[in-house]
Parts: structure tokens; C-alpha cells; sequence
């Protein structure tokens, strides 16, 4: 049987231009993405966004333009059985950004993520985890 999973993930500025990223240990896997995460079952694209910020960060969204989409198969890092269709949007804060950040890309030690800021000129050079968020930084800085 053939599974999938659908994920959504934000580009998320500051006044500075400086865009977020999350440094994360999840289930013991050390992870460098974009914030976001699951879409849950009879959940929209852009609702699970606004959930995900919410969960993530207490931060309110709103989600803008669909920046990336991946058009090639990405199996699941979890689970070898899993295909993953992941959507990066473009998103606003909706009120102040007052969630606690660090000053460098470090994966924690422990399960659990921490937010960075990285200039425009420095985001191609984080090391990603997966090839799919490389591949949607490359689409995002095309178009800034």
C-alpha cells in the first residue's frame, strides 16, 4: 500500500530581511528546515501553516504566495513506505514576533527546536537536512 504525507512550511521575514529558520531534534533525528510541519486530516494547506506557527512559535500568520512545491519524490526519513509532498509559502506575522531565538543554526542535544534568523545572504548556505529544502530556498531567493 502506498502512503503519503503532506507538509507545509514558511518563509517567515523580519524588518531586518533576516528569514527563520528552525534548528530541531525530533525523535532523536537532527533537523535544519523551515518552521511548519504535518497537515492533519481534513486540515487545509494553509490552516495547518497557521497551526503549525501557532504551535511552534505562539505567532500568528498570515500565509501569503506558494513559493515551492516539490515535483519530485521525497521518501519520508521516518518511514521508508511514506512519499512526502511538501508546500513552502510565504508568510506575514499578524502582531509583534516576541518567541526566544538563538544566533546560530545548532541542533539541540535533546528532542525540541530552536528558531534562528539568517540574512538573505547566508541562507543558502545552511546546511538543510533534506535536499527539498534546499531546492525551496533556491525558488524563495529567486523571487526576493
Amino acid at each position: 500500500m502506498s502512503k503519503r504525507t503532506v507538509r507545509v512550511y514558511g518563509f517567515l521575514e523580519n524588518a531586518q530581511g533576516q528569514v527563520l529558520v528552525s534548528a530541531e531534534r525530533f525523535r532523536g533525528k537532527p533537523l535544519i528546515k523551515y518552521p511548519g510541519g504535518g497537515v492533519e486530516w481534513c486540515e487545509g494547506i494553509r490552516e495547518a501553516l497557521v497551526r503549525e506557527f501557532q504551535e511552534e512559535l505562539q505567532l500568528d500568520v498570515a500565509v501569503g504566495e506558494l513559493i515551492f512545491f516539490n515535483e519530485f519524490p521525497v521518501v519520508s526519513a521516518f518511514n521508508p513506505e511514506v512519499q512526502v509532498f511538501s508546500f513552502f509559502y510565504r508568510v506575514t506575522a499578524v502582531g509583534p514576533m516576541s518567541f526566544a531565538t538563538q544566533n546560530t543554526v545548532a541542533v539541540p542535544d535533546e528532542d525540541g527546536e530552536r528558531a534562528v534568523w539568517v540574512s538573505k545572504a547566508e541562507l543558502a548556505n545552511v546546511p538543510f537536512t533534506y535536499p527539498i529544502e534546499q531546492e525551496a530556498t533556491k525558488a524563495y531567493l529567486l523571487r526576493t
